[in-house]
């Protein structure tokens, strides 16, 4: 988790400001302990309950007020999610949810000149989690966003990675934002609600996304577009392609040249829906759908034409 321990000075730990390093403790627990914790009777529905009890930001059944302070009126806020409902409580195990994050970086890469005149990166440059998006993936309400959190930044932001992000100055600003802005803790918590409820998250390039996050997901909770049309041994294949070519879908974040986690979220959602219906059809359907699709990208060398209406 980019730690590294080592002895410290007095005078040196005690100049820590949140500019340039963030205080963090090494916690040492017992190896019986995990196994005290998973007998406690605290079912994921109770675990919600304890959640929203705490602070409102946590609850996934309702939208915090703006923050005082913030560019938005209680009044004038408009979600761009809608949050769960009651009768959609408690959260059934296997419970589908699509899920998308964007990030941002928090410093900027090293490199050094190699001894062929090239750059070598010697750190890369170190992401945040900015914004996460959860779309409901069953019942009345399928594709339906019910998180959007754009994330407060505790260190400064060096790049907001626009064209891969969609983020943009000010967007994660509480003074001048028009979006829903909360805390990294408060987001985490309501992605770990999820994970203990058992909901199954769909999406595209997950397992990185959950590193990114800091967060273990069982795979058994986890279905990746990348892999449900990947053939052994070939490229995997974007997720702008997957939605042209399996779905009829043009993203329109993509051509702006952007992001969006709640088109992409949807987006993720759709082609696994195709998936779904491919495979409920037999497998020798599924096999020949994937050929042709690595088929066709090939000759359109893996480029998605201009949408009719841009043409």
């Amino acid at each position: 988790n980019d730690f590294a321990l080592g002895p410290a000075a007095e005078e040196e730990v005690r100049r820590a400001h949140s500019l340039w390093k963030r205080p963090a403790i090494a916690v040492y627990t017992r190896r019986s302990l995990a196994v005290d914790l998973t007998a406690l009777p605290l079912r994921p529905a109770e675990r919600m309950a304890v959640a929203a009890d705490i602070a409102p930001e946590y609850s996934l059944l309702e939208v915090p007020a703006p923050a005082a302070g913030s560019a938005i009126s209680a009044a004038g806020f408009k979600p761009s999610f809608k949050p769960l409902g009651l009768s959609e409580l408690p959260l059934a195990t296997g419970q589908l949810v699509a899920i998308d994050a964007e990030f941002i970086a928090v410093s900027e890469e090293v490199t050094r000149r190699g001894k062929r005149g090239a750059n070598v990166v010697v750190k890369p440059a170190r992401l945040a989690l900015a914004r996460v998006s959860c779309v409901r993936g069953q019942g009345p309400h399928h594709g339906e966003a019910f998180v959007d959190s754009y994330i407060a930044q505790a260190e400064p932001v060096v790049d907001y990675l626009t064209r891969f992000s969609g983020l943009r100055p000010g967007d994660l600003d509480p003074s001048v934002s028009p979006h829903h802005i909360t805390t990294m803790k408060a987001a985490y918590l309501k992605l770990r609600q999820l994970v203990d409820a058992g909901c199954v998250f769909v999406g595209h390039g997950l397992k990185k996304d959950f590193e990114m996050i800091n967060m273990r997901v069982p795979p058994e909770q986890v279905l990746d577009t990348v892999e449900l049309f990947w053939a052994p041994g070939k490229r995997r294949i974007s997720l702008r392609f997957l939605a042209f070519h399996m779905c009829e879908i043009h993203m329109s974040n993509r051509l702006h040249d952007t992001h969006d986690s709640i088109e992409d979220a949807r987006t993720a959602l759709q082609i696994y829906d195709k998936y779904v219906e491919l495979r409920a059809q037999g497998q020798a359907v599924l096999d020949a759908a994937i050929d042709e699709l690595y088929r066709v990208g090939r000759e359109m060398s893996w480029e998605v034409p201009d949408a009719p209406d841009r043409r």
